[in-house]
């Protein structure tokens, strides 16, 4: 069975969802398009094979719409969601699933009220690293896990309305908030307290308050293990994206800047790993690091329409990591160790 799915918003994910869908990933087919610039959308339709309509309201209107990715700016998710969500329609929406606690937990409830297929674009949990990763840690191949420490380093900064924590969130909810959900897929547990501290120290903040360009977040987890996140809008020499398990017997390393794949040393098994590696000098970009698993989020999203999978990561995933973003946040404002559990009740 083919599945209709229509993409809102074709920036530069909601071009990459378009494109996975046109090559029929999943069995899904693009069916419409739509997006503020009209011509943009116009051209998108052509190139892919698609149809451009003139609205969200239309294109989740449409028979042969199955499913609806919403890819438009955080900020601009309460619509298009509450609309796909009273067509009974299942849904895809790119993270954060909103901009604020409140519209969090309003949409939280729209979802659930309407009984909709629900999936959040966490795209780590449809990597195939972290996939094994995860059931390493699960199977026990560490013991115990006692620490995770996570590195998150774009070479340049995102969007203007992205790095604005007022509109996008900055480091704590437009980049680090992948991290904060890989670390709950990761451990099995849930992040109870944090302390962090942000600065910005080489890029030109322009009149963007509160903004950052180096942020650390402290964790703790439910079951007394600790973490340590880094992210960084220079990194001068590339994309990198590394995280560690550290347990009782064992390390889990996923990532690398010439080594894309997982590393293993455990008590009794030594070091194992894929031998797999990039060009000399080549650090590349988020759009070839995660490219597969952009693909891959696109045919879990098929499998979810369909029925015959639940979504990795739903909106109930997308409100915990972001309770942690807003946690992290009101510590980096209070300077003190924030519990997860009181933070961003606004």
């Amino acid at each position: 069975m083919t599945l209709g799915i229509g993409v809102i918003g074709l920036g530069r994910l909601g071009q990459v969802r378009a494109r996975a869908l046109a090559s029929g990933a999943g069995g899904g087919r693009l069916v419409a398009v739509t997006d503020i610039d009209a011509g943009l959308a116009e051209s998108t339709a052509a190139r892919l094979g698609a149809i451009a309509v003139p609205s969200a309201a239309e294109l989740i209107a449409r028979d042969d719409i199955d499913g609806v990715v919403v890819a438009t700016p955080t900020w601009i998710h309460v619509d298009p969601v509450e609309q796909v969500a009273t067509a009974g329609k299942a849904l895809f929406c790119e993270k954060p699933l909103a901009s604020t606690m409140a519209d969090h937990l309003h949409l939280v409830r729209v979802i659930d009220d309407a009984g909709i297929a629900c999936m959040v674009g966490f795209n780590r949990r449809c990597d195939a690293d972290f996939i094994d990763a995860q059931r390493l840690v699960a199977d026990g191949a560490i013991g115990t896990p006692t620490y995770l420490h996570g590195r998150m380093r774009d070479p340049f900064p995102p969007p203007p309305w992205a790095r604005d924590p007022a509109v996008g969130g900055g480091l704590f909810i437009d980049m680090l908030i992948h991290d904060f959900d890989s670390a709950r897929m990761l451990l099995g547990r849930e992040v109870v307290r944090v302390f962090a501290q942000s600065a910005n120290l080489v890029v030109d903040a322009g009149d963007i308050v509160g903004f950052a360009d180096n942020a650390t977040v402290a964790l703790e987890f439910s079951s007394g293990a600790l973490g340590q996140l880094h992210s960084s809008m220079h990194a001068a020499y590339g994309y990198d994206v590394r995280t560690e398990v550290f347990g009782e017997r064992g390390t889990i390393e996923i990532g690398g800047l010439r080594r894309h794949n997982v590393m293993l040393a455990a008590e009794g098994r030594g070091v194992t790993f894929p031998d797999t590696f990039l060009p000399e000098g080549d650090i590349p970009h988020a759009m070839f690091r995660f490219g597969a698993a952009y693909h891959a989020e696109m045919a879990v999203f098929a499998e979810v329409i369909a029925g015959t999978r639940l979504a990795p990561a739903d909106h109930h995933d997308a409100l915990a990591a972001f309770r942690i973003a807003a946690a992290a946040k009101e510590s980096q404002q209070r300077r003190q160790p924030v519990d997860v559990a009181e933070a961003g009740n606004d």
